[in-house]
């Protein structure tokens, strides 16, 4: 996704139902996908696109338009991306001609998620939409592309290359060919497949991802089981970078919220200063959802969510046993939040316990 992005909403002081981010026109839309999860995750099964990738097969051929050429010149001579040094090697440069695009797996705000071949390797391309060529998602993809290409691990989405030039601006990815976390938990059929051992192996891999990217001083701030990419060796990959933010030596403000309803930590709804501790709240989630096999927040509107978990200190119901207490800790209060170093060695005491 980026998967998905959703905007993170939050509410005043009255209750009432907020949109940052100028995005709120699409949050319906978006909020409904989510609960298909199928239609969004970077990649889900591609086999229920086959009748719908001929829709969109003029994609490929738009021409780019002043407009849209100058808004990526504008983005791509900023700060961020450091007139035009978007890569630290030419290499990772990626020609769209080199790329064949085959069916759509994904959609999120950042545009469309196609599989495809380069060099002979599956491959997952993350293209824009061209109604998105806005300077906005475009900072974004550049922020992701920094980001994710720094990255290096086990568990954290493989950067192969980008189409940096417009209209098709593309990130280019390993395919994880299970699809997302959230669409094996919950529309697959896959649940007997998840024994305990199999979902505490998921939770370490996804701790380790984050071990890493917390060591490299980067803030997810997007971590849900959609962004938790799955492959044929139940591997378990963090992806979506998009919302991710490079730390500072003390807590961090954003005007940019970030997040989604039901995985997001307090102080990102309240547009608080924050730490990498918000993605320990998030990763929280992430155990309740494999410890209960269940949605969170099921059937709660999104803005009662918001409401309830930033303003009433409300959670979900916390499961028993040391796990749950595990997923208790990570509700705390940031400065009280374990480390992921703790949390990875209290998983390993909960397969200990199973043997």
């Amino acid at each position: 996704m980026k998967g998905t992005k959703l905007p993170c909403p939050w509410t005043g002081p009255d209750g009432h139902y907020k949109i940052s981010g100028g995005r709120s026109a699409q949050y319906k839309l978006f909020r409904d996908q989510i609960n298909s999860q199928k239609a969004i995750s970077l990649p889900s099964s591609p086999h229920g696109y086959r009748s719908r990738t001929s829709e969109r097969s003029e994609v490929w051929g738009y021409l780019a338009n002043d407009e849209m050429v100058a808004s990526w010149n504008n983005v791509n001579e900023s700060p961020m991306c450091n007139n035009n040094t978007l890569f630290p090697y030419p290499e990772w440069t990626i020609d769209f001609s080199e790329l064949t695009v085959g069916t759509r797996v994904g959609i999120g705000f950042f545009g469309e998620v196609f599989r495809g071949v380069w060099n002979g390797t599956d491959v997952a391309i993350k293209m824009f939409l061209e109604q998105d060529l806005t300077a906005e998602s475009m900072e974004d993809f550049c922020n992701e592309i920094s980001i994710l290409s720094s990255l290096r691990h086990p568990n954290v989405i493989l950067f192969l290359g980008a189409c940096t030039k417009p209209p098709q601006l593309s990130l280019v990815t390993e395919f994880m060919e299970m699809g997302s976390l959230y669409f094996l938990i919950h529309s697959s059929g896959q649940k007997k497949r998840l024994s305990w051992r199999r979902r505490l192996k998921m939770l370490r891999d996804i701790c380790r991802g984050l071990m890493c990217i917390h060591r490299m001083k980067v803030v997810h701030r997007d971590l849900k089981s959609s962004n938790c990419l799955v492959n044929k060796h139940w591997t378990v990959k963090i992806c979506d970078f998009g919302l991710s933010r490079i730390m500072s030596s003390r807590p961090m403000s954003d005007s940019a919220s970030a997040g989604t309803p039901e995985w997001i930590a307090p102080e990102l709804i309240r547009n608080e200063p924050f730490t990498e501790k918000c993605d320990v709240f998030s990763l929280g989630v992430i155990m309740w959802e494999l410890c209960t096999l269940c949605k969170p927040w099921e059937g709660v509107p999104p803005e009662r969510v918001v409401y309830a978990v930033a303003n009433e200190g409300s959670r979900l119901e916390v499961p028993e046993g040391p796990l749950g207490r595990l997923i208790s800790d990570c509700w705390a209060e940031p400065e009280e939040r374990p480390s992921c170093e703790e949390i990875l060695s209290r998983l390993l005491d909960c397969e200990y316990s199973l043997c």
